[in-house]
């Protein structure tokens, strides 16, 4: 039972299967017409599972045996909520569970649980007709198609990685991406003709024009990547066939005033777009617009940007060749027609996925490979998916290669591209087991261009049941579902790690129409509904299990669930967003496994508060999310979500969050996070022995007595603490320090992530307690200190798990002094982050021996007067340093002119030392609005 999973193509058959063995063993279902009709359902479900895990291999079964299949599943639903609402109802009133009532009492609760045997024998009467008529509308269980495949099988033994050449295909890393160099001269021409004459320094646009999956933002990011340095912001922002306009302008806001954003809360579509270019009319600037659809979209985000004269340029996508000339102002010249990859680039590109060379392939799948490529028509998209569909094959065998070649079908013309493309993406997602199917159909669950993290994607499957297992394993499986599926380039990764694990992750558009508007309608798999200015709904709206509600910023939300009529106490999965006036309702969702809540304040006049008492009797809730604007009403007591699995509660109020009083109770909770942080720790943490992750706690003296429970926590992975910046906790410090060291889990695997710095206090210099830390596995360290001394470095330097250390410097360095990094110590670091007025860092030989990410945060001329110049010298000594990201704290536009060569000097200063460095690492500079570490 443990092992069963949701699946698209069965439902939940699988652990209802389970459920209903354990029925009949129940000393609550010895009723005798409970008993026999629960044993009937059990055998005529076993038998439709078996049929339809073979119908699952079938590539297109008819239309009779889909309408069964389609049944078939619905009734699992159904009859899976009947038994889960009879255990809920038995179990709670139910003596055997509580060993201290006595005699009178237990024989009270039986009374009380004899309606709901009595109830559920007529329920399952009705199911029972319901499993007959179905069964004989089909006439037959005997299917002579095809037998269960090996796609079926149960989800991967072996922990699935990321396969190292794909990740430096996706994302460039290797600076040589197919095949791009020739049309990225193109453009990089087109923006720069004119020169310093006065057509060179009006805004120019260039738009980019060509089928889906040609790699045009790819182009696009290179183009901006390479020139970027020539320009005080950049900013890419994608746009969709659904755009919101204030969460576009919002964003480029707070990319365009850097430090200063979280002090900008505008939602008036004219203020937004006069607010963006009072920041930007003394700047110049490169913004991407990626994938726009609609040339009204294009004429509103344009009035953000001014023609200032200072030569800025702006780079547009799109498939439409009517929205590329109006981007361009109809001057076809700066229409760039994207073409297709040429016979050699669509080779290397094929072949590299592979075999990491073509010289790798075996002679005998030379030809085949040929006529392969042949039908990708150059389409970047589909040579990384078919090659990815290839490289996914154990053995690399001619007659496969020739089946997936017949399945692709043919490409004469320009919609013959499309056609085949499709065909491509069709045959992907066929060719994905069964387990991969559930979880990439569940990727239509994220609004198009969005970001998905990898984290809350897993534990989303794992709350749903589409992996097997105990929690703990199911969430190793997750991650390695997740890894399969990039690994075959059905998700893109969109930040990796430093162990290369894959952070992010971002689906490509025409993926979503095939999630979608395909498969997730074939399979009434889950229904999305898009609120702008008009309901737009993708999916069915009977017999919803799975429900997302996707909202831009000027809409209201008023009730959308109940307007569509949708049976809400069917509902598995329900994302929502909308204001404070509109509370889904929770009480309703009865069988709900994950439920995802956004609430945001649209007006002051609303109430700003939200009641979330309901949520305590969602019983077989497993994955909790809650991101609010508003202030929050949590349930007093939730002990009773005895499924629950993640906590999560991202407060934008930085609300001090007290937890109910009985949440040590929940006996399966894995995840806890309250951000920014809880008022501390649970009373009781030590019996929450399923944790793996808590996020984040205050380390107040009152804790020390609680955070001793933490030992006894074998599975914990991860812990993050907030230490408090006043001058209370520095007389305490060292001893919270060693309480929360010998309060950590002594199997020694669990990484700790300390938070000490506080915008309105900082620690004068580095505290000697530090270096306490360092006696458990200290993985990451946020300080916030006044200066750096020696002694200080040499704290940070003997710090032996360190991996990523954020520092922010108050105070700034007096001529002749700086940060000295020497050739020992930092032995783990793989990402330094420095924030101050003043850049003056040194790195010495031998120094940071495994650095990989260097994110450096100044301002131009050396801060205050007074203040040493920038500087930092050394970084050829970096060995392992791949990147380099600097933001320029620069003044307001008054002080732009007398600012502007200290600003070049600073950069000069930063390439010239790169440059010394023999692998020459990548540099990002960008300049922000606002000064780094001044009040």
């Amino acid at each position: 039972m443990e092992h069963a999973m949701v699946s698209v193509a069965t439902g939940v058959l699988s652990p209802l299967l389970g459920k209903l063995a354990g029925l009949v063993e129940k000393e609550y279902a010895q009723l005798k017409s409970v008993r026999e009709e629960v044993i009937f359902l059990e055998k005529e479900l076993r038998s439709m599972n078996a049929l339809l895990q073979k119908l699952a291999a079938e590539d297109d079964p008819d239309v009779q045996v889909k309408e069964w299949r389609n049944q078939i599943r619905d009734l699992s639903y159904d009859v899976e909520d009947c038994v889960d609402d009879f255990l809920r109802r038995v179990e709670h009133g139910h003596g055997s569970n509580q060993p201290d009532l006595g005699f009178f009492q237990k024989n009270f609760s039986r009374l009380k649980t004899l309606g709901a045997r009595h109830g559920i024998a007529d329920k399952i009467r009705k199911l029972k007709a319901r499993v007959d008529d179905v069964s004989k509308r089909h006439r037959r269980y005997i299917y002579e198609g095809a037998s269960c495949s090996s796609a079926g099988g149960s989800p991967v033994a072996a922990a699935v990685a990321i396969d190292p050449r794909l990740p430096a295909i996706c994302s460039g890393a290797t600076g040589s991406i197919v095949g791009i160099q020739g049309p990225r001269e193109d453009i990089i021409k087109l923006l720069n003709e004119g020169g310093e004459e006065e057509l060179g320094r009006r805004l120019k646009v260039v738009s980019i024009v060509g089928l889906g999956g040609l790699g045009k933002t790819t182009l696009a990011c290179e183009v901006c990547r390479e020139m970027r340095g020539q320009f005080d912001f950049h900013v890419t922002v994608p746009v969709s066939q659904s755009p919101d306009i204030i969460k576009i302008l919002t964003k480029i806001l707070s990319e365009v005033m850097g430090p200063q954003h979280h002090m900008c809360n505008i939602t008036d579509l004219p203020d937004l777009i006069e607010k963006i270019k009072s920041y930007l009319i003394h700047k110049r600037y490169i913004i991407i617009i990626d994938d726009i659809w609609d040339p009204v979209v294009w004429e509103v985000i344009r009035c953000a940007f001014p023609d200032n004269n200072h030569g800025s340029r702006m780079i547009t996508t799109t498939r439409d060749w009517n929205v590329a000339a109006t981007c361009c102002n109809y001057r076809h010249e700066y229409v760039y027609k994207m073409k297709p990859l040429d016979e050699q680039a669509s080779r290397t590109l094929f072949f590299h996925r592979i075999f990491g060379s073509e010289d790798a392939c075996p002679g005998e799948l030379l030809e085949v490979s040929s006529q392969i490529l042949k039908k990708c028509s150059g389409l970047p998209l589909a040579i990384i998916i078919i090659s990815s569909l290839l490289a996914s094959q154990a053995d690399k065998v001619k007659e496969d290669w020739e089946f997936v070649h017949k399945s692709m079908g043919s490409n004469v013309g320009t919609d013959r591209r499309l056609e085949v493309m499709r065909h491509i993406l069709n045959l992907s997602y066929k060719n994905l087991p069964h387990y991969l199917k559930t979880c990439f159909l569940y990727l239509g669950a994220y609004p198009e261009d969005s970001v998905i993290w990898r984290d809350d994607l897993v534990r989303q499957w794992v709350a749903e049941g589409f992996v097997g297992g105990m929690h703990v394993e199911a969430i190793d499986i997750a991650v390695s579902c997740f890894n399969e599926l990039v690994n075959r380039s059905m998700i893109q990764p969109a930040s990796i790690g430093y162990d290369g694990e894959i952070l992010c992750c971002r689906v490509h558009d025409m993926m979503v129409d095939l999630i979608i508007r395909a498969k997730s309608a074939e399979e009434n798999f889950l229904t999305v509904i898009e609120y702008s200015h008009e309901i737009k709904i993708k999916g069915s709206i009977h017999d919803v299990r799975r429900l997302f509600h996707h909202t831009d910023s000027t809409s209201s939300a008023a009730t959308p669930l109940p307007a569509l009529a949708i049976d809400q106490s069917k509902l598995r999965s329900v994302s929502t967003c909308g204001s404070c006036n509109y509370i889904p309702p929770l009480s309703e969702f009865k069988f709900i496994r994950v439920l995802n809540l956004r609430f945001v304040r649209s007006s002051q006049k609303e109430a700003a508060t939200a009641d979330l008492n309901p949520i305590c009797r969602l019983f077989q809730l497993r994955y909790l999310k809650i991101r609010s604007g508003i202030e929050l009403h949590l349930p007093t007591q939730i002990g009773g979500l005895l499924h629950l699995e993640t906590l999560e509660i991202i407060s934008v109020l930085k609300q001090v969050l007290v937890l109910p009083s009985d949440v040590f109770q929940l006996p399966r909770l894995s995840f806890l996070s309250i951000l920014p942080h809880m008022a501390s720790l649970p009373s009781g943490i030590g019996a929450m022995t399923g944790l793996r992750s808590i996020a984040s706690f205050v380390l107040q003296e009152d804790t020390l007595d609680r955070i001793g429970g933490l030992r006894r926590l074998a599975r914990l992975k991860e812990l993050h603490v907030r230490l408090p910046v006043d001058e209370r906790f520095e007389e305490t410090a060292e001893a919270r320090v060693d309480g929360l060291c010998s309060s950590l889990p002594e199997h020694g695997e669990c990484r700790l992530y300390v938070n000490a710095w506080s915008p309105a206090a900082w620690f004068p210099l580095v505290p000697d307690w530090v270096g306490r830390l360092g006696k458990k596995l200290l993985y990451s360290l946020e300080l916030g200190v006044g200066e750096v001394t020696r002694d200080g470095v040499a704290v940070l330097a003997a710090l032996p798990s360190l991996v990523r250390l954020d520092l922010w410097i108050r105070g700034a360095p007096g001529p002749g002094e700086g940060i000295v990094v020497a050739g020992e110590g930092f032995p783990a670091l793989k990402h330094l982050i420095v924030t101050c007025r003043a850049l003056c860092l040194r790195f010495e030989a031998g120094a940071m021996p495994r650095l990989q990410r260097l994110q450096l945060e100044f301002n131009e001329g050396g801060g205050e007067p007074g203040c040493a110049n920038n500087a930092i010298d050394g970084v050829e000594h970096l060995s392992e340093l791949k990147e380099i990201h600097a933001s320029i704290g620069v003044r307001r536009a008054t002080a732009a002119a007398a600012a502007d060569s200290a600003t070049k000097a600073a950069v000069s200063a930063l390439r010239d030392a790169v440059g010394l460095h023999p692998s020459r690492p990548r540099v990002d500079i960008v300049y922000t609005e606002g000064r780094y570490g001044v009040s």
